[in-house]
C-alpha cells in the first residue's frame, strides 16, 4: 500500500493533463505539460512503473525546449517589427531546401503554400527588379492574398540554400499564439508596403 501523498501526486498529474488538453493556446499548454510531466515522473518513480517514468523523463525536457522555442518566437517576432531582415526566429519551425541557379522558386499568380527564409545565395524578384539575399523572407505575402495567389515571381539567381515553412504551419503558429499572429501580420504588411514603394 502506497502512502496517500503518492496517490495525491498521481491525481494532480491527471488533473494537470486534463487542463493541458483543455488549453486553447500553446504556451499555457506547454507549461501545464511540463508541470504534469514532473508530477507523473514522481508518481511513476514511487509506484515503480518504469515505462511511465521513461516516457515522462523524455517528455519533460522536450516540453521545456518547445516552450523556450515558443516564447523566443513570440519575443523575437515582436523585436522583428521594424527589422524586416530578421527572421531567424522562424528557423526552428522550418525545413531546409535547395535550389539550383535559374530555378523558379515561385511564379506570380500561382497558388502558394509556403514561404522561404534565404540562408545562402541570391534570389531575383522579377516584378520588383530586386535581389533578395541571406536573411530575406520570401513568399509570406501569399499567406494573406486571395486564394494564396503569388503577387510576384522569384528565381534563384545563384545556387540557393533556404528554409521552407508551410502556410499551414504558419497558420497553426498564429492560432496557437495570438501575439505571434499580430506581429507576423505587421511584418507582412511592412514587406507589402516596401514592395509597393519599390
Amino acid at each position: 500500500m502506497h502512502p496517500w501523498w503518492v496517490e495525491a501526486i498521481g491525481w494532480c498529474s491527471a488533473a494537470i493533463a486534463i487542463y493541458a488538453f483543455h488549453s486553447r493556446t500553446m504556451i499555457p499548454l506547454r507549461v501545464a505539460a511540463i508541470v504534469g510531466c514532473a508530477f507523473a515522473l514522481c508518481f511513476a518513480y514511487f509506484r515503480e512503473t518504469t515505462p511511465t517514468m521513461a516516457a515522462n523523463a523524455i517528455l519533460l525536457p522536450l516540453n521545456i525546449v518547445r516552450l523556450a522555442q515558443m516564447r523566443r518566437l513570440v519575443a523575437d517576432a515582436r523585436s522583428a517589427v521594424g527589422a524586416p531582415t530578421s527572421y531567424e526566429w522562424l528557423r526552428p519551425f522550418m525545413r531546409e531546401v535547395t535550389f539550383k541557379a535559374g530555378a523558379a522558386i515561385f511564379r506570380k499568380g500561382d497558388i502558394g503554400a509556403e514561404a522561404w527564409l534565404i540562408g545562402e545565395g541570391e534570389v531575383f524578384v522579377n516584378e520588383h527588379n530586386a535581389v533578395a539575399g541571406e536573411g530575406a523572407l520570401l513568399g509570406e505575402i501569399g499567406l494573406l492574398t486571395r486564394e494564396n495567389r503569388r503577387t510576384a515571381s522569384a528565381t534563384a539567381r545563384t545556387d540557393v540554400r533556404a528554409w521552407r515553412i508551410a502556410f499551414d504551419d504558419l497558420e497553426q503558429l498564429c492560432l496557437q499564439n495570438p501575439a505571434f499572429c499580430l506581429h507576423m501580420a505587421r511584418v507582412i504588411v511592412q514587406r507589402y508596403e516596401a514592395n509597393l514603394a519599390a
